[in-house]
């Protein structure tokens, strides 16, 4: 049997051929269909990946202003411990000013004492009662009963 005409296959070929033009036609349809299919999953990561950088770019902001409220902090951890020094520097010099003033109060309180004490001996008994000054007694015209 030869080619029954010029642009026909015999007929033992053509649902062969007609099957395998239908699987190349599914085939085309399918590789046509990809594209979209690709497509939407590209979209999607596209879409995935401005979410991160939003979350990226919020938590850089987060962990800047964290930062910032750490120096702060730190400074004024620095301020209070400064404070703190210099409060104790002037606790301790008021310390020993009040106790160097304890110590002269003491010392004044003791001489003051000695001093009483040398006064009261001074005194020979029966004179300084206190009625008459010596003077008094002395003087011309002074009384007598003194």
């Amino acid at each position: 049997m030869g080619l029954e005409s010029g642009s026909q296959p015999p007929r033992a070929l053509t649902p062969r051929i007609f099957l395998q033009v239908e699987l190349k036609s599914q085939k085309a349809q399918s590789l046509q269909q990809q594209p979209d299919h690709y497509l939407g999953h590209l979209q999607q990561s596209v879409a995935i990946y401005q979410q991160q950088v939003a979350a990226y770019q919020q938590l850089t902001s987060e962990k800047e202003a964290l930062h910032r409220q750490l120096l702060q902090q730190t400074q004024l951890m620095n301020q209070l411990q400064q404070q703190e020094a210099w409060g104790k520097a002037v606790a301790e010099m008021a310390r020993q000013k009040l106790q160097e003033t304890q110590e002269h109060l003491q010392a004044s309180s003791h001489q003051n004492q000695q001093l009483q004490d040398q006064l009261s001996l001074m005194a020979l008994p029966g004179e300084g009662t206190g009625d008459c000054s010596e003077e008094e007694e002395r003087a011309p015209g002074g009384r007598g009963d003194c």
